[in-house]
């Protein structure tokens, strides 16, 4: 059965409290003020319930949504991340304790988590814009691939690498993209189907930048058989770091030619 969990209860896993994990799905897109965004709602990540009481919140499911918010933590809350929550006189239940205790260590890996693929992806233009390499890196494997633009900028190369591996990923493949570029992760999921349920316009009426790569990611992401998800991860993460290194080279090597 699939396991639904409060906002505290996600903070209970991840050594936080309720009002930082409220940060974190605001900052991966999945909640705006007190409610769900629709792309979280669309994509099944949560549900509206209320209390005894009558007052609304938000479960959110953890399996998928834990992969998203907890490469966040460092960046929003460094504190609580690195430091065990201080004690208090409040009862933990048995139940509380088993949810603890099941929590994957680092459930961005792959392990212990929905995904069959979990992937780091960076873009780098050098200068920007200006020779742009692009490469992922698979993070149960360590598995690169990498490709260059002769001329772009740093997110035509994101938007570019995720077309790439969006074709190169098995259809059917629970996916899960990491990478450290907030651009990719909300056109991806939430200003992307947005601007198309506008006609592609965003609300001034003007027309998006890289308007045909986005259309394209749109597109292959809405026929895959399989769940396509975008996490943020912080730009010092080992997996995105490789990716980086992998795109630098890349555009220097196009820049050479």
């Amino acid at each position: 059965m699939e396991e639904w969990s409060t906002q505290a209860e996600l903070g209970e896993r991840l050594g936080i409290d309720a009002q930082a994990v409220g940060e974190l799905l605001v900052a991966a897109g999945l909640k705006a003020g007190r409610h769900a965004t629709d792309d979280a709602l669309d994509r099944g990540l949560a549900a509206p319930d209320v209390t005894a009481l009558g007052r609304p919140f938000v479960r959110w499911r953890a399996a998928e949504v834990l992969p998203l918010i907890e490469p966040l933590v460092p960046r929003i809350a460094p504190p609580a991340a690195s430091e065990a929550p201080a004690r208090t006189s409040r009862r933990t239940t048995p139940a509380q304790s088993a949810r603890r205790s099941a929590a994957p260590a680092r459930p961005v890996r792959g392990g212990g988590t929905t995904f069959d693929v979990v992937v780091a992806l960076q873009a780098v233009a050098d200068p920007n814009p200006g020779p742009t390499g692009w490469a992922y890196v698979n993070q149960e494997t360590w598995t690169p691939a990498s490709g260059a633009l002769p001329f772009g900028t740093d997110r035509e190369g994101e938007l570019t690498a995720t077309v790439h591996l969006l074709d190169e990923s098995p259809a059917g493949a629970n996916l899960l993209i990491r990478t450290a570029s907030e651009y990719l992760v909300k056109t991806a999921t939430v200003w992307a189907p947005n601007w198309k349920r506008n006609g592609w316009r965003k609300r001034n009426g003007e027309t998006p930048a890289n308007l045909d790569l986005i259309q394209l990611l749109l597109a292959k992401i809405e026929a895959r058989a399989g769940r396509t998800r975008f996490g943020h991860a912080a730009a010092d993460d080992e997996f995105v770091m490789a990716a980086a290194q992998r795109a630098a080279e890349a555009a220097r090597e196009v820049g050479r030619s």
